[in-house]
């Protein structure tokens, strides 16, 4: 629905239009009984935007030449070209170029139209902005004419459209090759005349009007059309007849209805036919008003802008949801049908491996078979047979050839390092032929030295010697000397020596002379 406030500085009408169709019309008068109505009627309703349509004796209409000049200079020709006639009016002069000039300096000539007297709004523009109405815009009903011509497929050059909008008043407008060029506005007063009397009169004082002003020749044809109402028209044309330059033609208002493709609920003036054109404006920018005026309509604006962003947003998200809804739906299906696969897939496995478990089951002792022939091969390096021909070849050496070997121990082992024996529990060592670590083995030398024949001081060397060159071998790790031929500890007493000369040939050396050596041969990886 739109709201038409249509203005003739005396009352207030008020048009509600639905597509093509007044569903509603109020009228305020002056006064403050008046405006408590309108202040109601403004709380009582929607804050639909309003349109303000003004038709007001205080509107002039004047053309001026001015500077062919861009628009930013031309804007401000006119700021200064106003100020200097209406200094109080900048919110409401609206303008546009017409034509050029075809000689001299080809200056642009301007149509510009002032609303002399704004104030004559204020009280009905106060209790709108105090009620928070949004207010679209302020529109001339004369500067609206040209769009009724059209709708009146009038084929003439020049054109003076006459109508009466209120009983007071009488618009004449003058439109010349389609474009507006002019217009007046006249008092009626029935007391003293006739309407058609009115009109007669101001028709000749207008076109007298329009002559001086160069608008028209004065041997120019001019066809008057006179919107009235139908009771009206049989007294107008008593009183206007035509002439060689002057016809006149009449135009009912269901005849306006017709042609406008609109309905009036009930009117006897052509105030609902403007009102009616003001609303079928698609864009709702007006003629006259500042900002402030229109803020209200602006914030409305930005909310609707925002309120239809977030369904925008809302439709995308849903739109994505119900896409991403469908998606997981598929998937779910695919995963499903994946499960299913996966079952059939692993059902055959397990049949196809329940036929192979007794080859499996040969195949893993074959593994292990071949584990400890490598095992066993990879130890050969470190065999007791290779130990001993090394060990004979280091006892073989000069000096060491009377070197009794007693005890020869050959244990495997797969560390690094020599176990320990706890007190009271021999050492044990564990082999696992299945781990891929070498073998180690561990082996105790135990013999003796003939020390009467060498003395202690030398048979320690000739142990340390034995104990030297078994660890210069690359796969011995480690050599403990566990036992030399004397107690070397911190509390024994060593007295051989003292008594060498007396006693010697009755030592036994199998028992002064011994020795142990524990050693570690690491094997070779294979």
């Amino acid at each position: 629905m739109k709201r038409i406030f249509y203005y003739s500085g005396y009352r207030l009408a008020v048009f509600h239009w639905h597509n093509n169709e007044c569903v509603a019309t109020y009228a305020f008068n002056p006064g403050e009984e008046g405006l408590d109505k309108f202040q109601t009627y403004l709380r009582a309703t929607v804050n639909i935007p309003v349109r303000i349509l003004v038709d007001l004796i205080e509107e002039d209409f004047k053309k001026e030449t001015i500077p062919h000049v861009g628009a930013a200079d031309r804007k401000a020709i006119v700021s200064r070209l106003i100020d200097r006639q209406y200094r109080k009016n900048i919110d409401y002069v609206t303008y546009k170029v017409v034509g050029r000039e075809k000689t001299g300096r080809k200056d642009d000539q301007l149509l510009y139209s002032v609303l002399s007297n704004p104030e004559i709004l204020d009280p009905w523009l106060k209790p709108m902005q105090e009620s928070g109405t949004a207010i679209s815009g302020i529109w001339s009903l004369p500067l609206l004419t040209p769009k009724l011509f059209k709708k009146l497929d009038i084929k003439a050059t020049n054109v003076l459209l006459v109508s009466q909008q209120v009983p007071s008043n009488l618009r004449q407008t003058f439109i010349k090759n389609g474009t507006f060029e002019s217009s007046r506005s006249a008092v009626v007063n029935l007391d003293d005349a006739t309407i058609g009397e009115y009109i007669s009169t101001e028709v000749e004082q207008t076109i007298r009007f329009l002559s001086n002003q160069r608008n028209i020749g004065f041997d120019e044809k001019i066809e008057i059309h006179i919107m009235c109402r139908q009771a009206d028209i049989d007294e107008i044309k008593s009183m206007c007849v035509d002439t060689n330059l002057r016809t006149f033609h009449y135009h009912e208002l269901n005849e306006l209805e017709t042609a406008l493709n609109c309905k009036l609920e009930s009117s006897e003036y052509t105030n609902g036919i403007y009102s009616y054109v003001c609303a079928s404006q698609l864009l709702p920018v007006g003629n006259y008003g500042n900002h402030s005026t229109f803020v209200k309509y602006y914030e409305q604006l930005s909310s609707k802008a925002l309120y239809a962003a977030s369904a925008l947003l809302l439709l995308a998200a849903t739109i994505l949801a119900f896409s991403f809804v469908s998606e997981s739906v598929v998937l779910d299906e695919e995963a499903i049908t994946l499960q299913r696969q996966t079952d059939v897939i692993n059902k055959n496995y397990n049949k196809q491996l329940a036929q192979m478990e007794d080859q499996l089951e040969k195949a893993e002792l074959m593994q292990s078979t071949v584990l400890l022939a490598n095992k066993i091969e990879s130890n050969l390096t470190v065999s007791p047979l290779s130990f001993m021909t090394y060990l004979s070849k280091v006892l073989g050496r000069t000096g060491m050839h009377d070197t009794e070997i007693t005890h020869l121990i050959w244990k495997q082992n797969q560390s690094l390092e020599i176990p320990v024996a706890q007190r009271n529990r021999p050492k044990t060592i564990e082999v696992d032929y299945g781990n891929l670590e070498p073998i180690n083995q561990i082996a105790t030398i135990k013999g003796f030295i003939p020390i009467s024949k060498y003395g202690l001081k030398e048979s320690i060397h000739k142990v340390n010697a034995i104990a030297q060159a078994l660890e210069s071998n690359e796969l011995i790790r480690i050599v403990n000397v566990k036992r030399m031929p004397v107690d070397t500890r911190s509390d024994a007493t060593i007295d051989l020596e003292a008594k060498k000369t007396t006693k010697t040939s009755e030592i036994d050396d199998q028992e002064q002379g011994q020795f142990e050596i524990e050693l570690l041969m690491i094997g070779k990886a294979s």
